[in-house]
C-alpha cells in the first residue's frame, strides 16, 4: 500500500520577525509534526511519502504513485485543502482526512473519502482496510500513541527554520 501524507499551504498572516523570516528564508518556521504522528500509526509494510506543500509544490508523479491520500489540515489550511481534494479526487485517489479543519466541518468535505475525527488513532481504520470494510467516519477519544524518534527520517530538517524539541519524548 503506497499513502502519500500531505501537509496543505497555510495562509501566511504572520506579522513581525516570523513574517521576516519567512520572507527572508522563504521557509515556514514550522515543520508538520502531525504528519509524522500520523505516518508512525500506518503498518510498517505500507511505503510511505510525505510533501509538506509549505516547502514544495505536489507534483503529478507522487500522485500517480499513491493509493491513498492522507491530508492533515487546520482551519489555517482550508482554501490550500479545498484546491488539494479537487486535484486528489481529479486523478482518482482515495483521501483520507484528519485535523481540526476535518472535526470542525466534517459535512463541508463530503467528497473526503475517509475521516478520522477528533484525533482519532489510524489503528481501527487500517484493520477495517486490511480486511476490505473499510468505514467513512472514523471517531474515537482514543489518542495517538507517543511520537517515535525514527518517524522524524520523513522529514528534510534543512527546510524548516526551527524545530520543535520534546525533552520527555521516549
Amino acid at each position: 500500500m503506497n499513502i502519500l501524507l500531505i501537509y496543505p499551504e497555510k495562509e501566511n498572516n504572520s506579522k513581525g520577525f516570523e513574517a521576516f523570516f519567512q520572507k527572508l528564508f522563504n521557509n515556514t518556521t514550522e515543520d508538520p509534526l502531525e504528519l509524522i504522528e500520523i505516518s508512525i500509526q500506518l503498518p510498517i509494510t505500507w511505503e510511505r511519502k510525505m510533501r509538506d506543500l509549505n516547502q514544495e509544490k505536489l507534483n503529478a508523479k507522487d500522485l500517480e504513485w499513491a493509493d491513498y491520500v492522507i491530508i492533515k489540515a487546520d482551519s489555517k489550511q482550508r482554501t490550500s485543502t479545498v484546491k488539494l481534494i479537487e486535484k486528489c479526487k481529479a486523478a482518482g485517489k482515495k483521501i483520507i482526512a484528519e485535523g481540526e479543519l476535518f472535526d470542525s466541518q466534517p459535512a463541508d468535505f463530503e467528497n473526503v473519502d475517509h475521516l478520522i475525527l477528533n484525533q482519532a488513532t489510524l489503528d481501527p481504520f487500517v484493520r477495517d482496510v486490511e480486511d476490505n470494510a473499510a468505514q467513512r467516519v472514523y471517531s474515537t477519544d482514543f489518542r495517538k500513541e507517543k511520537l517515535r524518534k525514527t518517524a522524524y527520517s520523513l522529514l528534510g530538517f534543512s527546510d524548516y527554520f526551527s524545530r520543535n524539541i520534546h525533552p520527555f519524548s521516549a
